[in-house]
Parts: C-alpha cells; sequence; structure tokens
C-alpha cells in the first residue's frame, strides 16, 4: 500500500488522548540563538577581520555583493555551529540569525539573499595563487598562518616567563582523488597528516602535509617561524618543544639547542639502549615478580647514536613490568640533570603532551578540520584554517565567558550542543530585533553570565 504524505503535517502516534501533529510553520526560527555570543566573542578578538585582511580582492568593486568579511566570518560562524558542508549555506543564507551576525538581514539587490550561497563560498575557498575567471579573491597563505600566532599573544596581557610548545601529527583520511593523496603504513589507508603545534588549548599551526613526508623533519620549518614570531615580541621567554619520538630528528634538536630552545621528544627504543638499562630493567622486573604489582624504575644518561645524532644528549629512560611484560620508554631532553628529576620528567612533563590529542580530536570531530574533500592541497588547507579558526573562535569563548561555570572545561562539541544551539524566534520592527528563546532552557545561567561578561568587555574596548 502506498505511503500518503502531506507536505505541510507530519502525523505520529496519538499522546495523552490527542493527536500529535508536526509542521514546519513555526515563523522566522532558528536553531542557532547562541551565536549570538560567538559574534561577541569574535568582535572582541577581532577574529573574521584579520582574517579577512589575510585575502586580496581582486573583483570588480561595482558587482561586489558579499564582503570578504562576510564571506569569512559566514565559514567559520557554520564550522562553529556544526554545519560542515558548503551545501548548508543554500538554506543559511536566508537565516536570520546568521544575518544577524553578519549584519545583513537582506541583500542590497532585489535578486540576493542576505548572505553568501555555496557556490560563492566554493570560490572563496579554492582560490589560487593568482586571481583567475572564476577565483578572484586570492588567500595570503603566509600571512594566515602568521595570524594565529599573533591571535595567540594577544590573548596575553604580559608575557609568559615559559611556554611548552605540543606539536603533534595525525591522520586526515582521504577517499577520492585529491592532489598529494598518498598511503601511508602506519594507519593503513590513504591520508594527509596534518601538522598541529598547540601552547596549552591555544592552536599555533595546522599545516596540511602528505603522508608520504616525515613530520618530524616538516616541523622544524613551522617550529622556526612560530619560534621567530613570538621572540620578536617576547625576547625573554623561555620555550619548551614537546612531542613524540617521531620529531627526535637530530636536525630539529641541533636547531633548538643552537637557538636556545628546550626539547622534549620521546625517542624509540632499540637493542643498545635496552643494554643500557639491562641492571635497571633486572631489578623492577624482580619488584614486580616479588609483589605481584606493576613495577617502575627510571635512570637518566649522556646517549649518542652510531651515526644518526651530531652530539650527545640526555636521555631518561623508564623500565617498567607489569603482568610479566616489558614496557620500557625513552626520552631526550636538553632539560639538564638539575632541573627535574628522572620520574617527574617523565610523568608529569613529558606524559602530559598526551592532553594535546584531545585538542586535535576536537578540531577533527567537532570542528571537522579533516574535511579536505577539494581537489588541490591549497584550497584544502585553506579549509583546514577555517576549522582552525572555529577552534580558536570557540575556545576564546570559553576564556572570556564561560569560567567557573559548568562549561569551563568543556569541548568545543559541549558548548555548541549545551550553549549554541538554542530555538528562537526572531521578531523585526523598525527599532528592535527580538529574540525569544525557549524559557526552559538549560543553561540559562551560563547565558547570562556570558553576556554580562562579554559585554563589559566589549565596553572596555
Amino acid at each position: 500500500m502506498q505511503t500518503e504524505c502531506s507536505a505541510g503535517a507530519y502525523e505520529f502516534p496519538a499522546s495523552c488522548g490527542r493527536r500529535v501533529v508536526a509542521r514546519f510553520d513555526g515563523g522566522r526560527m532558528s536553531s542557532d540563538g547562541g551565536v549570538i555570543l560567538v559574534k561577541q566573542a569574535d568582535d572582541i578578538l577581532g577574529l573574521s577581520r584579520r582574517f579577512a585582511a589575510c585575502f586580496r580582492d581582486k573583483r570588480h568593486p561595482g558587482f561586489v555583493e558579499y564582503r570578504v568579511e562576510d564571506l569569512v566570518r559566514q565559514r567559520i560562524m557554520g564550522l562553529a555551529l556544526g554545519y560542515e558542508d558548503l551545501n548548508d549555506h543554500d538554506a543559511l543564507r536566508h537565516d536570520l540569525i546568521f544575518g544577524l551576525v553578519s549584519g545583513r538581514l537582506s541583500g542590497s539587490r532585489a535578486n540576493c539573499a542576505a548572505l553568501a550561497g555555496k557556490s560563492t563560498l566554493n570560490r572563496l575557498e579554492r582560490s589560487g595563487q593568482q586571481a583567475d575567471r572564476y577565483c578572484r579573491i586570492i588567500a595570503d597563505h603566509e600571512a594566515l598562518a602568521t595570524l594565529f600566532v599573533t591571535l595567540f599573544m594577544d590573548q596575553h596581557e604580559r608575557a609568559p616567563a615559559r611556554i611548552v610548545l605540543d606539536v603533534d601529527a595525525t591522520d586526515d583520511r582521504i577517499h577520492g582523488h585529491q592532489e598529494g593523496r598518498a598511503f601511508h603504513g602506519y594507519y593503513g589507508h590513504n591520508c594527509y597528516l596534518p601538522l598541529y603545534i598547540f601552547c596549552g588549548d591555544h592552536l599555533l599551526s595546522a599545516t596540511l602535509r602528505t603522508a608520504d613526508r616525515d613530520p618530524g623533519k616538516e616541523a622544524l620549518a613551522d617550529i622556526r617561524r612560530i619560534v621567530e614570531q613570538i621572540r620578536s615580541r617576547w625576547p625573554r621567554v623561555r620555550i619548551l618543544v614537546r612531542g613524540d619520538s617521531g620529531f627526535a630528528r637530530d636536525s630539529l634538536m641541533t636547531w633548538c639547542e643552537d637557538n636556545h630552545v628546550d626539547f622534549l621528544f620521546g625517542l624509540a627504543g632499540n637493542t643498545r639502549l635496552y643494554d643500557r638499562i639491562a641492571s635497571l630493567s633486572a631489578e623492577v622486573r624482580d619488584e614486580a615478580a616479588t609483589t605481584g604489582k606493576a613495577a617502575r624504575g627510571f635512570a637518566s644518561f649522556d646517549w649518542i647514536t652510531k651515526d644518526s645524532w651530531t652530539r650527545r644528549r640526555r636521555v631518561v629512560a623508564k623500565a617498567e613490568w607489569r603482568h610479566g611484560n616489558r614496557y620500557h620508554r625513552f626520552i631526550v631532553t636538553t632539560l639538564p640533570q638539575g632541573m627535574s628529576d628522572p620520574r617527574h620528567l617523565y610523568e608529569q612533563i613529558y606524559c602530559a603532551r598526551g592532553d594535546m590529542e584531545n585538542r586535535i580530536k576536537e578540531c577533527q570531530m567537532d570542528l571537522f578540520s579533516d574535511r579536505t574533500s577539494s581537489h588541490t592541497i591549497r584550497a584544502n588547507q585553506l579549509r583546514l584554517w577555517f576549522s582552525a579558526a572555529a577552534y580558536v573562535l570557540l575556545t576564546a569563548l570559553q576564556r572570556l565567558a564561560l569560567g567557573q561555570t559548568s562549561l569551563e572545561t568543556a569541548t568545543c562539541g559541549t558548548i555548541r550542543a549545551r550553549l549554541l544551539k538554542i530555538a528562537t524566534r526572531v521578531t523585526l520592527s523598525v527599532r528592535r530585533i527580538v529574540l525569544s528563546m525557549p524559557d526552559m532552557f538549560l543553561c540559562q545561567h551560563e547565558f547570562a553570565l556570558a553576556h554580562a561578561r562579554l559585554r563589559r568587555l566589549r565596553q572596555a574596548i
């Protein structure tokens, strides 16, 4: 029997003795009322404005409907609110809340919507190095890479005494025939290998790289650029670069040593290293066998490889036996013996780098940084930066307005779901725009506190 459907009403099983009928006739409503808070954070940081300044607009002024800043803000806000696909913007361009945060409730021409559609945004992302017939907005990639470090430093009232730069690469699986497609043996599929650099929860760099290049060697260029930019403003800050064994490359370690940058990297074990701690390993194994519990011991010594290192370096070893199995680990560092004992160096300083993996997951799972489905690497790099900008915006909102609330340590996805996704009715009049939100909204306290804090910060600008 053929199902009968009505375009205007949707019948559901009766409840409480009444028919249940659903209709999309609520009028001018949006599901993203909380984005008005994100807009306040954007104004305080100047993120969209500064991001847009990294583009060169070669369009004829007489035919321009949407400024670069409008396009950039629309794309970043869309990602922050969970709209990863450009196709979504063909509907969002008519959303009054999106128009409100962009300062455009209607188009300036009769046949134009308030905001740009998918085709216009796609041309923005696919811009090449030179303007052509179809893409006339050119992204300055050097300026964009520099911007994230500048934003990080601007969020500090004074220079910190010491900062830790966490560096790590992750896989970005690709399914088409994008430029730079390569198979990676460790991950077992075709992917890109983007390189991230964080300082705490501040994102400093997100560089798209192909999977056939060693991230340890490639990281040197990004670390050098970031360190030089930071020291030009904070000349006395002490910098520690931290990463796993994939970054323990002589070229990177030598550059750090020559430029007074400390490092702390994992070091892959080998037979020579295992022989070096044989006595410690035996002691730990005997202790574990006696107590029936896991046991570990630590040692520190100077070390040099047979041919890959050009100088001797300090290595810290962790010897651990658990359930009759060996779990030995090594790290290499410039931190001197007197600064911290081997146990503290490994357990408290090195292992803390694991929190960076949570930040990368936020970028990929909550803000879609792995949606690199364009054909060219250049376009996919720009997509990665748009995602990074959305991350910077949401974490800035958290730092500026959500401290000492239930969302103080929440992920970007949780902030979106609990604070930004608010069903909102929009009422327009001559003098006012009224946003009517549900009286049963669970995070009213967080919303009110965030509004008060952001308003106070905006007035201080």
